[in-house]
């Protein structure tokens, strides 16, 4: 067996699989929407300060057209369907 092989069946024990609380998932959005937060105020403070740069215009469509996706993402991991 390579060293970097490992036994599912051994770290995740449980038959149900993963279980997520609802703090833990919480936390995890507030983390993924702040870093995107952070990383769409960058990008915007740039591309204001510097509207010519090629790159950053490239970078502030791809942050329009991308972060929005990414927020409902992450909302609607944190708020799944109730209904099966």
């Amino acid at each position: 067996m390579d060293k970097f092989d490992t036994d599912m069946n051994r770290v995740f024990t449980d038959p149900g699989g993963v279980n997520v609380n609802a703090l833990d998932r919480l936390r995890f959005a507030k983390q993924v929407l702040l870093g995107l937060a952070l990383i769409c105020s960058a990008v915007f403070i740039a591309y204001g300060l510097e509207p010519d740069n090629a790159g950053l215009g490239h970078i502030f469509e791809l942050i329009k057209i991308g972060a929005l996706p990414l927020v409902t993402l992450v909302i609607s991991f944190y708020f799944p369907s109730s209904t099966k």
